[in-house]
Parts: C-alpha cells; structure tokens; sequence
C-alpha cells in the first residue's frame, strides 16, 4: 500500500472513532512511526479500538510546573496526546534549565510506541527516558499471576550520525504482540506466557487471560518493578493496575551539555556506537546489532519505496472502520 493511501485510510478510521482533528493528527504520527518501523506498537491499535476517546474525558489540566518539573492530569483523555503534551513539556525544561522531568496520569487509551516521543528530544540534542505503566498483564519473577503492566523503556541520545534509540517492553512479548499472533492464527514461543490456570501456554489468546513472564527471568522483573514504582506511586498512576483509567508515564530530558565533557557528547557517543558494531561477531550472529537500527532501515525502506507491505486482515480490518 502507497504511505499516502495508509495515512489517508488511518486518518478515515481515527475520525469514525471520533477523534478530533488534531488528536488524530498526533495519533496518526505515532502509529504510522510504529508500523513502518515494524514495531508491534502501530495500526493494530485501530483495530482493538485502544486509541478511541473515552466521552468521559475532560480537560487536560498541568497540576504542576516548575523551572524543571510539571506534572499533568490527563483526565481520561488519550495516551498518546496527554504523552506528546508531556514530553513538549519536558523539552522546554530541559532547553531552559538543563533537565526537564513531566510525569502524567489518568490516561485510559495506549500511549502508543514511547521511542517516537524519545526520538523527537534526541533531535533536538537531548538525552531523553520515556517510561511507561500499562494495565497489568505480567507476571512478576516466580509469580504466575498479573500483576505488573508490560511497562514500556524507552532511551533516546544524540550523536553526530542521528539519534541512538532503545525501545523496548519489559515483557517477555508486547501485549499487541499477542494481539497480532491471535489475529494471525500463529502460535508464540515457549516460556513467554501463563494460561489463566498458571500453566505455560503457546496460544497468544490464553496469554492474554493469563500472564506474560517479564524477560530476562528476575532482572527484567526488578526492572519492570522499577517502572511501577515511578509511574505508579511516584506519578500517581495505577498500582498492580488497580484503577485501569490511572495510567502513570515518566519523562526525563536531560542537555548533555550541562557536563564538563557534555559538549562532545554527540561525538562521542557515535564513536563509541562505531566501536560497537566493529567488534568481533558472535559465532551465531551475522551481525554485531546497535539497538533501533534494524526498524530504522525498514522505515527508511518504506519511505524510498513509497510502500509498506501489510496483513491483508488488518487492512480490511482497518477498512471496516473506516467506513462505518
């Protein structure tokens, strides 16, 4: 499909939701970002209907702004248009004063793929940590119960040859994951996932009315307890998702040059990446990976082409409320 019939096609679902034009404008940024880039985190959200406005919305209202921090209350409003609020937030701080810290909560919609967010603060030559509670969906380390969310992280650094980017779930797999195998009739992988009876399960829908593990065994459950931590007591959201509409994000924008040896950063953060990828590959690898550059390609990929290959299901999917 042409990427000017995918936005056109996108932009007709967000309206039939009943987004306004200017939240469809900013969701239709992020989830494009995400489905080019091949990130499970794009247009299967129209589909689970996870970007549509809740009616009982109200303002977004800043509660609190200083020269560094602002915390805001989405009131119910979308994920992703509280999140981009936020993190405009977060950048100003961090241009003035050298950091800028914006917590949110009370969102009750995705706020989408977090590395676009993350993205945008590198571009302009801030260090940027995006992290974000979600509903509770995994299992803490031991524990064959959900209690932590999938708990987005996402890191985002400047360097002189674009921004470095690492974003990632602490879930063993991302809950659109599960989403898109179910809709696709594919099985996941072993020892990803709880059934609702605690046994290990391969079917994506059992999953979901069950447990995802949290990747990496304790450390990523240490992690994605940390994310709960800040996003959940710390910024007012949800704890172990005991009010689903209180969803609780962090920004953090930091000025490298706020260090003595900030004002190379740039520079030295590309040569320690080229450092990196030149170093000897594993024997079971082909290449030595830097993170985000793989769903960098396949996005550049679509630009050049003009055209990006998707799930005939999901296009018709998309199609159906488009046109409702």
């Amino acid at each position: 499909m042409r990427l000017s019939d995918l936005a056109d096609l996108v932009a007709a679902a967000l309206e039939s939701l009943g987004l306004s034009v200017t939240e469809q404008q900013i969701v239709s940024r992020v989830l494009l970002w995400a489905e080019l880039r091949g990130n499970s985190q794009g247009l299967e959200k129209i589909v689970a209907k996870a970007v549509a406005p809740d009616p009982g919305a109200g303002d977004i209202v800043v509660t609190q702004r200083s020269r560094v921090v602002t915390q805001i209350e989405g009131n119910r409003n979308l994920g992703m248009v509280v999140l981009e609020r936020a993190v405009d937030e977060a950048i100003r701080a961090a241009e003035a004063n050298g950091v800028g810290i914006a917590a949110t909560r009370g969102t009750t919609t995705s706020t989408g793929a977090i590395g676009y967010y993350a993205e945008r603060a590198a571009e302009r030559g801030l260090l940027c940590i995006i992290i974000g509670g979600t509903p509770k969906a995994v299992a803490p380390f031991g524990s064959a119960e959900a209690i932590f969310g999938t708990n987005p992280l996402s890191f985002a650094a400047p360097t002189r040859n674009g921004p470095l980017l690492i974003d990632m779930s602490t879930s063993a797999v991302t809950w659109f994951g599960l989403l898109q195998a179910e809709r696709s009739g594919e099985s996941i992988a072993e020892g990803l996932a709880f059934d609702s009876s605690g046994a290990d399960t391969k079917d994506p829908g059992a999953a979901m009315r069950g447990a995802i593990r949290a990747f990496g065994g304790a450390k990523g459950s240490a992690l994605a307890l940390l994310i709960e931590l800040l996003t959940g007591p710390l910024a007012g959201g949800a704890i172990a998702g005991d009010d689903e509409h209180q969803s609780g994000n962090v920004i953090i924008a930091l000025d490298p040059n706020v260090f003595g040896f900030g004002a190379g950063f740039s520079d030295r953060a590309a040569t320690l990446v080229e450092r990196i990828r030149r170093s000897r590959t594993a024997p079971e690898a082909d290449q030595v990976q830097i993170p985000g550059e793989r769903s960098h390609s396949t996005f550049a990929a679509a630009q050049r082409e003009d055209r990006v290959r998707l799930p005939a299901g999901l296009v018709a999917a998309i199609q159906a409320i488009a046109t409702k």
